[in-house]
């Protein structure tokens, strides 16, 4: 009875490791998908990476992620943003625009703002300062007369106050009414089915690149195999001097020692015997 705990004991503790050994395996291999970018981040040793990672399936220490962040422009909008202009008059506005954090700063973004929520937070709060400031500088009339150039002021404030959160600012938008508004929604609209588009064809590419380095990989596997194998025959018959006849029964004596089933071999009958001065 004790040896029989003692076996149940051993298998349960190697089942343990077998399975500890698979997911700590497991936690080393991380994915980004074709619209991110991230920098690993070991969550063991609370080492941060200098490297931006991209697409694809990645290795690393156990246990470690990926502090994520977009690798294509995203959306911030402002509906209905009351500002005050230079007349004191509040002046209702709808402002969307693209933004992307630039690849090359990331590493001293995530130092400074620790992931993607948190410095999308402040890029809209230093957007919407940045619009109040823009606002400010037009009166009543030049809100009317001057919109271009009301709207390359809010592009140039913004761009100034994004540069020094490393963004850059594509496309914006700016409305007044509801006309403009749902025009600006509209675009934004189709710009960002364009970009989801254009995601799914970049995942489509991965997938396929991931799928075809694991078949190559396990096809170099197949052969490899079979080279080990064919190596371990060829040194059989040199150590041993085989012939090719040889080799084969050395092969058939090994399969019928080898196999847990009687084995059945099937020959002619022995020539008849013929005794000398016998009468046919």
């Amino acid at each position: 009875m004790g040896e029989e705990h003692r076996k149940y004991v051993i298998g349960f503790f190697v089942v343990a490791a077998i399975v500890m050994i698979i997911a700590l395996v497991a936690s080393s291999f991380q994915r980004l998908e074709s619209d991110e970018i991230g920098i690993a981040y070991d969550t063991i040793q609370k080492h941060l990476g200098s490297d931006v990672k991209e697409e694809g399936l990645h290795t690393g220490p156990v246990g470690y992620r990926f502090i994520k962040f977009p690798s294509v422009f995203k959306t911030l909008e402002y509906t209905s943003l009351t500002c005050l202009n230079k007349d004191g008059v509040p002046i209702v506005l709808d402002v969307a625009f693209q933004y992307l954090a630039r690849p090359s700063d990331l590493n001293r973004i995530v130092t400074e703002f620790r992931d993607h929520e948190n410095y999308v937070t402040v890029l809209r709060n230093v957007g919407e300062a940045a619009l109040h400031e823009a606002c400010s500088q037009f009166n009543t009339s030049e809100f009317q007369s001057a919109r271009a150039l009301f709207t390359e002021k809010v592009r140039e404030t913004l761009s100034l106050r994004f540069n020094d959160l490393s963004s850059d600012i594509t496309d914006l938008q700016v409305a007044e009414n509801e006309r403009p508004r749902l025009l600006t929604q509209a675009r934004t609209t189709r710009r960002e089915a364009e970009t989801q588009a254009q995601i799914a064809i970049n995942k489509a590419q991965s997938d396929a690149r991931i799928a075809i380095s694991r078949a190559e990989a396990e096809a170099e596997a197949i052969l490899n195999e079979y080279q080990t194998e064919a190596d371990t025959y060829a040194t059989i018959i040199q150590r041993q001097g085989l012939t090719t006849e040889g080799f084969l029964a050395y092969m058939g004596v090994r399969a019928i020692s080898s196999s847990k089933n009687p084995v059945y071999a099937g020959v002619k009958a022995p020539a008849k015997t013929a005794y000398l001065g016998e009468t046919p």
